[in-house]
């Protein structure tokens, strides 16, 4: 292939994948963008960026990098949405190039269609149209980046720079970034990048691996040695992760009590589940209904029966159906492994699959389907390979209309939650999120609806019962607010938004005793909203009579929050009380 038409097939997956997501360059802010990005209060903060790198609990995850660039892009263009979500399609489209390089650089043919179905895959606009995934598309792009300074420096010297002599007739030295030493330190920094903006990267090492194996069929300790770093250091982040993602996310508790066998099941129907969606990406909705796992139903272990069975096959067949089918299938596996329900991740609580979990799966899947057909092509005979592009320009319109379609379900939150609740209408998580919007605009009723459609798909949807006790709350329903608080602290009892509201609701109607046990219990499972529960505290321990104890809460709560008056406000009543006692 020529350099002119290689630059003109480029071009083409550019301009494809920029109309393909013209739908989210005009997009708003969905779900979770508000915690992220615009009622981030770090982002905000004269040191922001301190915090962003140095407090894990500055934002929702300790995803710096992603935090870094929003950061960044937040002095430059504000909390306008165009230039978030264009940032997001053009990384999409320099990783779905850099993938085409990867494979030329691997020897493998049709990188250009495998580019071009990621670009514009269906079951990336998740990952693309959601400012919040920024985490996959930095992460996958620097994960890439890396992959091709690692394989750089395992190449040997250009020839034609070796052989260059000066003018006394030696050699010249090879310029310092060709040089395998420097390579290999650029791949570290851009793989350490990748895993400050998502830990998923940490797989990462052993995709490459597995390319080794495949390339030369067997894992020799030449493949293994220089990764060893790569591996240690993906481990630590990624334990941190998930040691964040249990502590302070709270991915813990009744939805994730599968047990060993319910998560073996469970893998085996998330691996089918997923490359059911990489070749035929239909039905794409931002949840999807969450399965009934249970292990003790027979016909539950045939997923993973047949995953093993898969892998067996093509274990035994590999002398004749050649390495790269095995390979494939590793990959496709390996980079779903995270999200296969052996680690707890919040958003399991909704629906144990979602397609931001596959975006780098749907990169790998599609360099397997398209280089993998080119392979099995014999190189010598042009008419069949011209069969295979003109096949793969054919399905290529029909994924770009589909994530054109999925895109616009991103335009705004009253969009995408009305579309996935038509989609998915046992989606608990959208009744609570969608009633919330609709109490924020004023609509109580319609609010109240879904909160109440919300419990009778969950009874233990804590959300939905938060915001029914604020519905009550701010009717002055103080009696019915506690009881929906109470419900909810009998199903989480360590929440402490929870016990947060319950000590202020019995301030509020002066049992004191409970709400001083309440905050003080909140303060034990620290939060955001600490500064909250330190000023509530100190009202009550006041109104007991304890007013050095109370003034030791407020100004931990004007520490906390400098800029919350209340707070200031009680320690000033508060000093000024006790100077008078005395």
């Amino acid at each position: 292939m020529s350099r002119a038409l290689r630059l003109g097939i480029a071009a083409a997956i550019v301009v494809a994948t920029v109309a393909a997501y013209l739908p989210a360059l005009r997009a708003g802010f969905v779900w979770n963008d508000d915690t992220y990005l615009t009622e981030n209060p770090t982002l905000q903060a004269p040191n922001a960026l301190t915090l962003i790198w140095t407090d894990p609990k500055a934002s929702e995850q300790y995803y710096p990098l992603v935090f870094t660039t929003f950061w960044l892009e937040k002095q430059l263009w504000g909390l306008r949405p165009f230039g978030y979500h264009l940032v997001n399609v053009l990384l999409h489209t320099a990783s779905a190039l850099l993938l085409w390089w990867l494979l030329h650089r691997l020897g493998l043919r049709a990188g250009w269609l495998a580019a071009a179905l990621f670009a514009l895959h269906p079951v990336c606009v998740e990952s693309v149209a959601w400012v919040t995934e920024r985490k996959n598309t930095l992460s996958l792009l620097l994960s890439l980046l890396a992959a091709h300074a690692f394989l750089a420096s395992r190449e040997p010297p250009v020839p034609a720079a070796a052989a260059r002599k000066t003018r006394k007739g030696q050699p010249t030295a090879v310029p310092w970034h060709q040089r395998p030493g420097s390579l290999y330190a650029v791949a570290l920094a851009l793989f350490t990048l990748a895993l400050f903006a998502k830990t998923t990267a940490s797989l990462l090492p052993a995709v490459l691996l597995v390319l080794a194996w495949w390339k030369h069929g067997r894992v020799r300790r030449a493949d293994v040695t220089p990764l060893l770093p790569f591996f240690l250091l993906g481990a630590v982040l990624a334990y941190h992760t998930a040691h964040l993602e249990r502590t302070m996310v709270l991915a813990e508790g009744s939805e994730w009590s599968l047990g060993l066998a319910g998560r073996v099941v469970l893998a085996g129907r998330v691996f089918w589940f997923y490359l059911g969606k990489l070749v035929w990406p239909v039905n794409a909705m931002f949840v999807y209904p969450r399965w009934v796992v249970n292990p003790a139903v027979w016909w539950q272990w045939l997923p993973t029966l047949g995953a093993a069975g898969l892998v067996a096959v093509l274990w035994l067949g590999r002398r004749r159906l050649g390495r790269g089918p095995l390979a494939g299938a590793l990959l496709l596996g390996g980079l779903v492994f995270p999200a296969m329900g052996f680690f707890n991740v919040y958003a399991m609580r909704y629906s144990y699959v979602a397609d931001h979990f596959a975006y780098q799966a749907v990169a790998a899947g599609c360099a397997l389907l398209a280089s993998g057909l080119a392979s099995w092509l014999p190189a010598a005979r042009p008419r069949p390979a011209r069969g295979l592009a003109a096949a793969g320009v054919a399905v290529l319109p029909a994924l770009a209309a589909g994530s054109f379609a999925h895109a616009r379900n991103f335009a705004d939150a009253d969009t995408l939650w009305k579309a996935t609740l038509a989609a998915n209408p046992g989606c608990y998580m959208c009744h609570t999120n969608y009633g919330r919007l609709l109490y924020d605009r004023g609509r109580v009723a319609e609010a109240v609806e879904h909160f109440e459609a919300a419990l009778r798909v969950k009874p233990d949807n804590v959300l939905a019962l938060l915001n029914l006790a604020r519905v009550a709350d701010e009717s002055g329903d103080l009696p019915a607010a506690a009881e929906r608080l109470e419900q909810a602290l009998a199903i989480e009892p360590r929440n402490a938004v929870v016990l947060l509201n319950l000590g202020t609701t019995y301030l509020r109607l002066d049992r004191l005793g409970e709400a001083v046990q309440f905050l003080e219990e909140a303060l034990r499972h620290p939060s955001p909203d600490d500064y909250l529960a330190h000023n509530s505290l100190g009202v009550a321990l006041m109104r007991q009579g304890r007013v050095p104890e109370a003034i030791g809460h407020f100004r931990a709560a004007v520490a906390l929050r400098p800029d919350f008056w209340k707070a200031r406000a009680n320690l000033d009543a508060a000093q000024a009380s006790l100077s008078v006692r005395r």
